[in-house]
C-alpha cells in the first residue's frame, strides 16, 4: 500500500482534527456499528496530537486505547457546528416535507422524477410555506384531525 504524506501547520493541523471529528461524527451518530474506516483515520490524525502541540484538546484514553477530544474541546464543536447544523437541516427538511404533502395532495403519490410541472409547483410550494415559517416560525403549524 502506498503511503501519503501531508505537511501541514498546527493551525491546518487543529482544523483537520475539527474537519474528522465533525465527519465522523455526522457519520457514526446514528449507527449502533461504527464505520471502522472512518474511524481508523480518525485515530490515524489524533494520534499525531503531540507532534502539533494540541495536547489541550486530544488526549489519549489508555484504558480503552483510543485518541479522543478533550471534553471541553468536543462540546465547543458540537456547539459550534452541529447545532447550527441541527437548526439549520431541520427547517430545511420541514420545509420540504411540508411542501411534498402538499404535491401529493395535488398530483396523488408521487413517482421518484417529477414532471417539470411538479418540480416548479415544489419550488413554488417550498418558497411559500418558508416564507411562512419565517415570518410566524411554527406557532401558527397546524394538523386537522
Amino acid at each position: 500500500m502506498s503511503k501519503v504524506n501531508i505537511e501541514m501547520s498546527k493551525e491546518q493541523y487543529e482544523t483537520l482534527v475539527k474537519m474528522v471529528f465533525l465527519g465522523t461524527w455526522m457519520v457514526n451518530s446514528t449507527k449502533i456499528e461504527l464505520d471502522e474506516a472512518f474511524e481508523d483515520v480518525r485515530e490515524l490524525v489524533l494520534s499525531k496530537y503531540k507532534a502539533a502541540g494540541l495536547e489541550d484538546k486530544v488526549v489519549y484514553e489508555e484504558q480503552m486505547g483510543v485518541y479522543d477530544l478533550d471534553i471541553n474541546f468536543e462540546t465547543s464543536l458540537l456547539d459550534s457546528y452541529v447545532d447550527e447544523y441541527d437548526e439549520f437541516s431541520f427547517w430545511d427538511k420541514l420545509i420540504e416535507k411540508l411542501a411534498e404533502k402538499e404535491l401529493t395532495a395535488l398530483y396523488g403519490p408521487l413517482e421518484e422524477n417529477l414532471t417539470e410541472e411538479q418540480l416548479e409547483k415544489r419550488l413554488e410550494l417550498e418558497e411559500k410555506i418558508g416564507r411562512k415559517l419565517e415570518e410566524t416560525g411554527i406557532t401558527q403549524l397546524s394538523f386537522d384531525e
